[in-house]
């Protein structure tokens, strides 16, 4: 049976099915401290049968944990995504075959890390260099158009989210500024005791090829694996380049995509 998310006790057997789990503790954990008690957020929890929990906020969700592989489980679970109309899941483990009729795989993405304590080796800083300084609490309004410089909506949505973490604790962001305008970023919006979840590592256009994100991605990492482990996820035409800073593979987390609308 699918329970949404609103006693404590609730939180507190959320909470321990996602304990230890790389990317799910600190992301899922963060969003339900910042958001499970503001249903108006826009962003939903649930318990699912079995050891299972799923996140949903507008047509993406998040599955971590087992299902119990049978045919009730299965039909009220596709019937309360095609009711939300959810249509991209990102999934600790793969779904059970009987799921692939409605559910396309995509590309995974590999799940790398940084075990606490360890530190990657660290190229020349580039803050003064062509002109750069490093800004530790940058403004997030000019961080959030260079991080989804194609879509204001998605831009919107990531300054909203990124700001609240900050303000309750939750992470911290880095930018290279060229006269005062970021051109290159990474941060850390979720977290947990345990581990730390970068993203939104980007770099303008016009400053990529300079080794400015391999820089500022590791000088973060290092930072943060002092107190835990660090974590991320990346698509696979970028895996070269983070084995190449030194960070561990540690798992894949897998895409599905549906379209409701020819099922």
């Amino acid at each position: 049976m699918i329970q949404a998310i609103t006693t404590p006790q609730q939180q507190a057997e959320y909470r321990w099915r996602i304990a230890g789990k790389p990317y799910f503790e600190s992301v899922l954990g963060t969003h339900l401290a910042l958001f499970g008690a503001h249903p108006a957020s826009g962003w939903m929890f649930y318990l699912l049968p079995g050891t299972a929990v799923l996140e949903l906020r507008g047509g993406s969700g998040a599955l971590c944990g087992g299902l119990p592989d049978d045919e009730d489980t299965r039909e009220e679970l596709q019937g309360f995504l095609r009711f939300l109309h959810v249509d991209c899941l990102r999934c600790e483990h793969p779904l059970p075959a009987a799921y692939a009729n409605t559910w396309q795989s995509g590309k995974p993405l590999t799940l790398w890390t940084l075990p606490q304590g360890r530190a990657l080796p660290l190229p020349k800083p580039p803050a003064g260099k062509w002109g750069l300084t490093l800004d530790t609490a940058p403004s997030m309004l000019p961080i959030s158009r260079l991080v989804f410089a194609e879509s204001d909506a998605e831009a919107d949505e990531f300054y909203s989210t990124a700001c609240t973490a900050l303000a309750h604790g939750y992470g911290t962001c880095r930018a290279l500024l060229y006269n005062g305008k970021p051109v290159c970023t990474v941060g850390c919006y979720e977290q947990s005791t345990r581990e730390a979840y970068m993203a939104a590592g980007v770099t303008a256009p016009e400053w990529r090829g300079r080794g400015l994100a391999g820089w500022l991605i590791a000088s973060l990492a290092n930072e943060l694996a002092a107190e835990k482990d660090v974590c991320f996820l990346c698509l696979p035409h970028l895996r070269g380049f983070y084995q190449r800073l030194r960070f561990v593979q540690n798992g894949m987390i897998q895409q599905y995509t549906t379209d409701w609308n020819t099922k």
